[in-house]
C-alpha cells in the first residue's frame, strides 16, 4: 500500500513523499482492529532464511498469526462481525484482498460472497494500524 503527498506551500521547494507500507491485517471491520503486518523475524522466522521465504510461506505465516488471534478471542468475521473460534469445524478462512485494499482479513466461508459489498467505499488510508500482538509462531 502506498500514498503520495506533495507540499504546495512553496512551489520552489515542493517535494513528493511516497509512503509504502506492507499490507495490513484486519481482526474485524472496526477501525481499531487493524494491525501492521508482523515481521517474520521478530516472530521466530530465521533471518538467514528470510530471502528464501516465498509469498505462499508468508501467507502461511500470517495465517498462523490469525489462528493465534482467533484462539485469543480477538478476531471477528469481517462481514457478519461474529467472534470466530477454533472449534472442530473452523468455518472461517483468512483472505488476502488485493482489490481496493491490500490486506489480510478473516471471514466465515458463508460470508465470503458478501465481502465485496463490505469493502466497497472503504479506504485503507482511513485506518491507522497498530503493531500486531506478539504470539509465539514457532512451529511446534
Amino acid at each position: 500500500m502506498s500514498d503520495i503527498t506533495t507540499a504546495a506551500d512553496d512551489p520552489q521547494h515542493d517535494e513528493i513523499k511516497v509512503t509504502i507500507r506492507a499490507p495490513i491485517m484486519a481482526l474485524s471491520r472496526a477501525s481499531t482492529d487493524f494491525r501492521e503486518c508482523p515481521d517474520p523475524v521478530l516472530f521466530g522466522y530465521p533471518e538467514s532464511s528470510l530471502e528464501m521465504m516465498t509469498l505462499e510461506d508468508f501467507h502461511q505465516f500470517v495465517y498462523r498469526w490469525f489462528e493465534r488471534a482467533v484462539a485469543a478471542g480477538m478476531a471477528r468475521c469481517f462481514v457478519c462481525n461474529k467472534v470466530l473460534d477454533l472449534g472442530p469445524e473452523k468455518p472461517w478462512d483468512a483472505l488476502f484482498v488485493t482489490t481496493q485494499w491490500y490486506c489480510w482479513l478473516l471471514a466465515h466461508f458463508d460470508c465470503k460472497r458478501y465481502l465485496n459489498r463490505d469493502l466497497k467505499g472503504r479506504n485503507p488510508f482511513e485506518v491507522t494500524p497498530v503493531p500486531p500482538e506478539f504470539f509465539d509462531l514457532r512451529v511446534q
